[in-house]
């Protein structure tokens, strides 16, 4: 494995074909917005539930007032989905899932500027289905698998995945590395499950490793998926890749567009997305490796069987975690939210309107409270559709507030970023 640099000049300008800027350096919209200017929230939501018809709109204040997205806000018009981050300068990243372009906006007085968008497709095997993440202030990174067909050796196993990862230098948004294409291995156990590995996602660092969430997929539908997977490189050379799992949990990894890993007190906590009649686990890792001394089962805790894709870190150890409840008796509402305590391993469910969480994204924490967006869809939708804001500190799971009122219907929001 090597670390490939753009400092060949053929390869730089093969990429700047693909490369669109719609600004230069010295275009004003480029430049660092003002200190000391409020704190602006932006908020992303889709329509109907449909991935291309995706709106941001912004708010300096969460606790009042009210937004609406219909005739108001940027249309971001993804070809499938939309995947925002933004950064301490002011700065507001879209990726463009589908399409392949991480955009870059500024936003002053009400509107959202595009200042440069880059198609990155071109270094991550020609897809534009890749998934972004942001690491820091600094670096973004793009990361895909594609899996491929190859000849069936005898083993069961006719597919090998091949992981792409490039390194975005932001607010500049550049390439700054590309991590030589893996090609995962087989496994005992993909070869005993006869699964192999379609996606990773929601990659997490801690000290000098990044931990990347792993989705694997059955070839034989009657073999079931078992164990939690990780992929760990070196970071942040990106080199060094190995393929880890541990038996304490069943189910992937990757998460869904929302976080499903985090960095706290010297480890990295993992969620699995718990296959029917399995059990919501969250392990943790260090140093490369599954810690086999530590395990949290969150569906004991809460008493409830229930999925999760997605989860929030608030701080302290205290999480916000986005919750499938299967026997809702709302099907397109069946998404709860539930408190965690990684400290004390204990789960509780907020009294909160039940919603369709599944394409959640983030929400933000202030002065010890944590702020989510709740949106019932539907006919349910006709209410309570707002900012939750939630105490951290406390256990009642009535221990929150409404804010900002929102979009009643069928408005899917995303998060609050």
């Amino acid at each position: 494995m090597k670390k490939v640099r753009l400092i060949s000049l053929l390869f730089f300008s093969a990429l700047m074909l693909f490369a669109v800027s719609c600004s230069d350096d010295d275009d004003p919209n480029n430049q660092e917005p003002e200190e000391n200017t409020p704190r602006v929230f932006h908020i992303a939501a889709r329509f109907d539930g449909k991935d291309s018809e995706v709106y941001m709109a912004a708010v300096e204040d969460l606790t009042k007032g009210s937004l609406s997205f219909k005739g108001n806000g940027y249309a971001l018009n993804p070809v499938r989905s939309a995947r925002v981050f933004t950064d301490d300068l002011g700065w507001v990243y879209v990726f463009d899932y589908g399409g392949g372009y991480l955009q870059k906006f500024s936003y002053n007085n009400g509107s959202y500027t595009k200042v440069k968008e880059l198609d990155v497709a071109p270094v991550m095997g020609g897809i534009p289905h890749v998934r972004p993440w942001k690491i820091n202030e600094e670096t973004i990174l793009i990361h895909n698998i594609i899996a491929r067909d190859i000849e069936d050796e005898g083993n069961g196993i006719n597919k090998a995945a091949d992981m792409y990862v490039t390194r975005m230098e932001i607010p500049l948004v550049a390439i700054a590395d590309i991590m030589e294409t893996w090609t995962i291995p087989a496994e005992a156990w993909d070869l005993e499950g006869k699964a192999y590995v379609f996606r990773v996602d929601a990659p997490t660092v801690l000290g000098d490793k990044i931990y990347y969430g792993v989705g694997r997929r059955a070839l034989d539908a009657n073999i079931p998926l078992t164990g939690m997977h990780t992929i760990v490189l070196d970071y942040p050379s990106l080199t060094n890749p190995r393929y880890i799992r541990s038996d304490k949990g069943d189910g992937n990894t990757n998460g869904y567009r929302g976080s499903n890993m985090h960095a706290y007190d010297g480890y990295v906590y993992q969620a699995n997305r718990a296959l029917e009649g399995n059990t919501t686990m969250i392990l943790r890792l260090k140093d490369g490796v599954y810690d086999d001394s530590w395990a949290f089962d969150v569906t004991a805790a809460l008493g409830e069987a229930f999925n999760t894709n997605n989860w929030y870190h608030a701080g302290g150890g205290i999480c916000y975690m986005s919750a499938q409840f299967p026997n809702a008796g709302d099907e397109n509402n069946q998404w709860g939210v539930v408190r965690i305590d990684l400290n004390n391993q204990t789960a509780i469910k907020m009294n909160v309107p039940m919603s369709n969480l599944f394409g959640y994204q983030n929400g933000v924490s202030i002065d010890g409270q944590f702020y989510m967006a709740v949106s019932p869809v539907g006919s349910a939708g006709e209410s309570d559709p707002f900012v939750y804001i939630f105490d951290i500190e406390s256990t009642d799971p009535n221990a929150f507030t409404t804010g900002l009122e929102l979009d009643k219907g069928n408005i899917f929001v995303e998060g609050i970023f």
